[in-house]
């Protein structure tokens, strides 16, 4: 594959990836709100939202053996068709079951796509410039989850099946690049047997970060939206919560990752997770003058990534080669993992506590972090 053909397939990777994302995030502001609508529970609202994130976790372990079976087009393919069903699904039903249910399977698939994508861009061989684009894939998948709520914004939320009908649209059109590129997609052989419980057991306190980081992360865009409109916003200015959450986790991000390669990676974490402490019992305040709340969310964005970030730096920096794909799996298992009782806490804390429950949760996952790391300090 020449360098023109490399280039465009890098692009394409990197569009789809964003695509892919877009629709997460679009789902981020239509679901809860469009459940609220029909008159459940923050409670109901946070275990329907948590299945997203739940079916990652279940089917981390199967995903390699998956994108062998079927290569990275038929996964692609698969998902895809998939997605655009149970989107078709819930846009005709209130039914709360049959939502979680297809919210389980969306999240499913989201799921295979970016590991098929995440796969697919580390097999292509770069001489140059290959850090760029992995680091221009991770920061599509932030960039499509801060776009989503615009397209929402552009599709209108009130009423009717037609923004469900448009994000269809959305993931049915992610697939057309690959569709073009086919004839570039590797073949993926079976990988190794993953090795999950001993890199939990080598890298606790990195893995443990993952947890706490997926509270936040997972948990906070899910209700933003529901906050900011109990705070008397309108759906759009709330959604747009979300956008500025998800920027900062791409600037700011970046730039705490970058930073810890010269510092000491486990004390960035603990500031990330102070700064976004500090940042959740000043947002009760800033809510009500929305530039501040724009400003605080972008920064707490940048902690969140920058908590991701460091801590799979740790975890690449610790294990082999043979372990690296154990260690991934197991480092992102813990984030979707954190990101399950994240949503659900919070959920059940706004339905007893008001809007404030998201901080509580916040605070709280916090607390048992520092706790943690305290407790592994040798006193000599």
């Amino acid at each position: 594959m020449g360098q023109v053909s490399t280039l465009i397939v890098v692009l394409a990777i990197i569009f789809g990836t964003a695509m892919v994302q877009a629709a997460v995030g679009f789902n981020a502001v239509l679901l809860p709100v469009r459940l609220e609508e029909y008159g459940y529970g923050k409670s109901l609202i946070g275990i329907c939202l948590s299945m997203e994130v739940a079916a990652v976790v279940l089917i981390s372990k199967y995903i390699t053996r998956i994108i062998a079976r079927l290569g990275i087009f038929g996964a692609l393919a698969l998902a895809t068709g998939i997605r655009v069903g149970v989107l078709f699904l819930v846009a005709s039903s209130r039914n709360w079951v049959l939502w979680c249910v297809c919210v389980f399977f969306f999240g499913m698939n989201t799921n295979i796509m970016l590991i098929s994508l995440q796969t697919w861009i580390n097999t292509i061989p770069m001489t140059r410039f290959k850090g760029l684009a992995i680091g221009s894939f991770s920061s599509a998948l932030s960039l499509g989850t801060a776009s989503g709520p615009v397209m929402v914004h552009l599709a209108g939320i009130d009423g009717g099946a037609r923004p469900f009908h448009v994000n269809m649209a959305i993931v049915a059109f992610t697939l057309l690049p690959f569709l073009l590129l086919a004839k570039f997609i590797p073949k993926i052989p079976a990988g190794p047997k993953l090795r999950l419980g001993f890199v939990l057991r080598m890298a606790k306190i990195a893995m443990f970060s993952s947890l706490v980081g997926g509270v936040t992360f997972y948990g906070l865009p899910a209700f933003l939206t529901l906050y900011g409109m109990m705070n008397g916003l309108s759906v759009e200015r709330a959604s747009y919560l979300i956008s500025l959450f998800m920027l900062g986790s791409i600037t700011l991000g970046l730039g705490v990752c970058a930073l810890s390669d010269f510092l000491n990676r486990t004390v960035v974490i603990v500031v990330c997770v102070f700064v976004g402490v500090l940042c959740a019992v000043y947002l009760p305040l800033a809510i009500y003058t929305y530039p501040v709340a724009l400003g605080l969310l972008f920064v707490w964005g940048g902690a969140a990534g920058g908590i991701y970030g460091t801590g799979l730096a740790i975890v690449g920096d610790m294990f082999r080669k043979e372990d690296q794909v154990s260690a991934n799996v197991a480092y992102s298992l813990m984030d979707c993992l954190g990101g399950v009782i994240g949503v659900n806490l919070i959920g059940f804390s706004m339905d007893f506590e008001g809007s404030d429950g998201i901080v509580y949760v916040i605070i709280l996952a916090a607390l048992v972090y520092f706790i943690y790391c305290l407790s592994k300090v040798r006193v000599d």
